[in-house]
C-alpha cells in the first residue's frame, strides 16, 4: 500500500499501524528521508566523513523533515554513536524559531515521532 498527503497527524499513525502487516511505504516520510540520505552519503565519500561528524537543521517539522531526521538518527546510531547523542545533533526550525519542548508544537509532534521530540532543546 502506498499513501502520501495525509499530513502530520495522520500519517505516521498510518504508517506506525500498518507497516508491521502491511507491505506500506508512505512516500513522504519514507522517500524522501531515503533520497536525502542518499545524497548525504553521497557527499560523505568525497568529503571522507561520517555522518556523525556533522550537524543537522531542518526548517519545519512535517512529514519529510521528521522521516529525513529519523533515518539521519538511525544512520548514525548505526556507526556507533548513542540515539541521544544522534538526537542531540538534530535541530529542527519554523516560522517562530528553534522548536523545543516548551513549544505547543509539541502537542501535535510527540504523538508523531517521539523519538525525534526527545532531542528537542528545553
Amino acid at each position: 500500500m502506498h499513501f502520501e498527503d495525509f499530513g502530520n497527524q495522520h500519517a505516521f499513525k498510518l504508517l506506525s499501524k500498518y507497516i508491521k502487516n502491511t507491505c506500506c511505504f508512505n512516500d513522504d516520510i519514507q522517500g524522501t528521508a531515503s533520497v536525502a540520505l542518499a545524497g548525504i552519503l553521497g557527499s560523505l565519500r568525497i568529503t571522507k566523513n561520517k555522518i556523525s561528524d556533522h550537524t543537522f537543521v531542518f526548517l519545519g517539522a512535517g512529514e519529510a523533515n521528521l522521516g529525513i531526521a529519523e533515518l539521519i538518527c538511525l544512520k548514525m546510531v548505526k556507526e556507533g554513536v548513542s540515539l541521544e547523542d544522534a538526537r542531540s545533533k538534530i535541530y529542527m526550525l519554523d516560522s517562530r524559531g528553534l522548536i523545543v519542548k516548551s513549544r505547543k508544537i509539541l502537542a501535535n509532534i510527540s504523538c508523531i515521532l517521539p523519538r525525534i521530540c526527545l532531542a528537542l532543546r528545553t
